[in-house]
């Protein structure tokens, strides 16, 4: 009797819980669902934020590469590159390439700075069996570069292909394309 009582008393309250368990039964799925799809977006999102670090710390790098070449710039370049097959075309900096003496025929001397027309720069280093370049790094100072080339009497716009002590030639057969 006591337990009749006790059930009439709370009837609402019982109806209520098991109204919101039906509820919480039926909306699981969705709420699974929403669960699944608030997970990806968030690892959406967290793959956008890596991105942009890693975006950023390019830009950085970028940027700390061009204050190299411009200090390699100011300093002096120990000579601007000319092409192989054509010394009156400048030839380009690039990780790996052979700077040889085009008199000599013999490689520049490892730690020389090796410039080119486009802002490029490198260190020479032994690399084990041959010294290549380096440690590349790249300007958009122009102007910077002009008055580099100028120091070397080279015209900047001409490609006239000085070489002497102003220039190097780029040893193109050892490399592999």
């Amino acid at each position: 009797m006591r337990l009749n009582r006790i059930f009439r008393f709370y009837t609402p309250q019982i109806i209520g819980t098991m109204a919101v368990l039906g509820l919480c039964v039926i909306a699981a799925p969705r709420t699974l669902k929403n669960m699944d799809q608030m997970s990806m977006l968030s690892g959406v999102m967290q793959e956008q934020a890596a991105q942009r670090d890693m975006l950023e710390a390019a830009k950085e790098d970028m940027k700390a590469r061009a204050e190299i070449a411009d200090e390699r710039l100011r300093e002096g370049c120990s000579t601007f590159l000319v092409a192989e097959n054509d010394p009156g075309k400048f030839g380009n900096v690039h990780a790996g390439g052979k700077v040889i003496n085009p008199v000599t025929g013999l490689s520049l001397p490892e730690y020389s700075k090796i410039c080119d027309n486009q802002g490029g720069t490198a260190i020479l280093a032994n690399n084990g069996s041959e010294i290549v370049m380096v440690d590349i790094a790249v300007t958009q100072n122009f102007d910077l570069v002009r008055k580099a080339m100028a120091v070397h009497g080279i015209n900047p716009l001409a490609g006239d292909g000085r070489v002497g002590g102003a220039n190097a030639r780029l040893d193109q057969k050892g490399d592999k394309k």
